[in-house]
């Protein structure tokens, strides 16, 4: 699994949800089979983890912003998660 990059956007339309922000995940590898996608930002679960119709991206959600610096790390249940290197810094709005 290769990360590329990630997408932070906050989301301003109303949800049935408590869902804030909607994370887009963009790299390789990305399977999402027998055993489920995880994904934390900080010590935030992603929700939702799901892949796109697009190959290679996943989407996900965030019930709150995260710090700046928060890593994202991904991987898959009960595994530990990997590093990607790739920190929140400000949302697209």
């Amino acid at each position: 699994m290769q990360i590329d990059s990630a997408d932070f956007e906050v989301i301003t339309t109303s949800l049935p949800t408590d869902w804030v922000m909607r994370v887009v995940i963009h790299g390789s590898g990305l399977v999402q089979g027998g055993i489920r996608m995880v994904a934390e930002v900080g010590p935030q679960e992603v929700e939702g983890l799901m892949p796109t119709t697009d190959e290679g991206i996943v989407l996900g959600f965030l019930t709150r912003q995260p710090a700046p610096g928060d890593e994202l790390r991904i991987g898959y249940e009960n595994q530990p998660l990997i590093s990607t290197g790739i920190t929140f810094d400000a949302p697209n709005v």
